[in-house]
């Protein structure tokens, strides 16, 4: 086992949500705005990676049941 902390897609992405929301507004200082960008990128690259890594579990699982 890992003693890396797993990412929480879910979590994640409600943050994303979050972001999106506080984007949406207009009413967010440029600053911030850029601030809010970059850890809204960083939270979808991670997502994106956390689903990846769950897909490729599916498809050993799925490779192996097939045999």
């Amino acid at each position: 086992m890992s003693d890396k902390k797993e990412f929480d897609v879910e979590k994640g992405l409600a943050r994303l949500e979050e972001i999106n929301n506080q984007l949406s507004t207009g009413d967010v200082a440029l600053g911030d705005a850029m601030k809010l960008y970059k850890e809204g990128m960083e939270l979808a690259a991670k997502c994106k990676e956390s689903i990846e890594g769950v897909k490729q579990e599916i498809e050993v699982v799925n490779a192996t049941d097939a045999n």
